[in-house]
């Protein structure tokens, strides 16, 4: 395992916070179907399958997310694109929902949600942490006439000082 700057390692925490967020959530909601003021309500059946449906609707995106930090954990590229795409698609639905009733009217509450649920993102978005990812993959993942090249380059434009 080789040592990442502080950047990486705080997109990797942010990223592996998230996700345990997006997976205990859909189990919040699941303990909530059982609790005494969701069963003492009068239409209690329609809001139980509203939260057993919301349940199952965010258990997809926990599971790009823990995905994604197992990715990044690892070094991985694919785990940064998989974090990157994921946490966008999120942001993305949030920040509709926040102004789906227009530019003037936006909900106060999702926009602290949208706020954090973009840090994640912004920390991938980092120069010093997407040229981590990308580097170790030119270095690891690259053919065997590749990686000579770019051995090669690498030192011819960084000589030894004598």
């Amino acid at each position: 395992m080789t040592k990442n700057s502080g950047w990486v390692t705080g997109a990797i925490v942010m990223q592996c916070l998230w996700a345990f967020v997006l997976l205990a959530l859909p189990a919040y909601l699941l303990l909530l179907t059982r609790s005494s003021a969701i069963l003492s309500e009068q239409d209690a059946t329609e809001a139980i399958s509203g939260l057993k449906i919301a349940a199952a609707i965010l258990v997809l995106p926990a599971l790009v997310a823990a995905a994604a930090s197992i990715g990044l954990l690892k070094s991985k590229l694919w785990g940064w694109w998989l974090g990157l795409v994921g946490d966008f698609a999120i942001v993305g639905l949030l920040a509709y929902s926040m102004l789906d009733d227009g530019w003037r009217n936006p909900d106060r509450e999702l926009a602290g949600l949208t706020a954090g649920a973009a840090l994640p993102l912004v920390f991938l978005l980092l120069p010093v942490v997407r040229k981590a990812y990308w580097r170790s993959t030119v270095l690891d993942g690259a053919s065997g006439v590749e990686a000579g090249a770019w051995k090669i380059q690498a030192r011819e434009s960084h000589p030894r000082q004598s």
